[in-house]
């Protein structure tokens, strides 16, 4: 079974097509859930998945009204609970993450899924191409994950960008297996 792990943030919303009417999803955990509950639902599933915003020390849960975030889902704490599971982390430097901690599975490095992103990191889009590629991405992801070994996943979305443009080369570039 999969426990799926996705903060309700409006900006990473897309994401639920990864998890969206699978029937293997016993768990799916929020931004309200403690950490005791985090905890108690990482036992439970052989994969889990890991969806949001986050950087190399974990996954966010939700921002705070000011837009930081102050609460992680997944930290450092949880990786004793998932050194024996099958993972999928989908966040900004999750690939970071589990390198750090050896962790096994399919995870993302630097994604961009805001304009801010890309203009931090010089990739020339729109609101518009962006919400759009990244909506294409997780359709795309969401099949490769379905379809193929998740060690296939990475090369597999490279052979599916069909617009080439610097934000999906960008991004379909940065899908690691471990």
């Amino acid at each position: 079974m999969m426990v799926v792990i996705h903060a309700n943030d409006p900006t990473t919303g897309f994401l639920s097509r990864l998890y969206d009417q699978r029937k293997d999803v016993s768990v799916r955990i929020a931004e309200g859930s403690t950490n005791e509950a985090v905890r108690r639902a990482l036992r439970e599933g052989d994969t889990v998945m890991m969806l949001g915003h986050g950087n190399p020390y974990g996954l966010f849960s939700t921002p705070d009204k000011n837009g930081r975030y102050e609460r992680f889902l997944i930290t450092d704490s949880h990786v004793q609970f998932l050194r024996d599971k099958t993972c999928i982390g989908i966040w900004c430097h999750a690939d970071q993450f589990a390198q750090r901690y050896q962790l096994h599975g399919l995870f993302s490095g630097m994604i961009i899924s805001e304009l801010q992103e890309a203009i931090d990191h010089g990739i020339e889009a729109t609101k518009d191409e962006i919400d759009r590629e990244m909506v294409k991405f997780a359709q795309r992801l969401r099949h490769c994950i379905d379809n193929y070994d998740l060690e296939e996943v990475p090369m597999r979305m490279k052979e599916l960008d069909d617009v080439k443009s610097p934000l999906t080369t960008f991004n379909y570039d940065r899908l690691y297996y471990y």
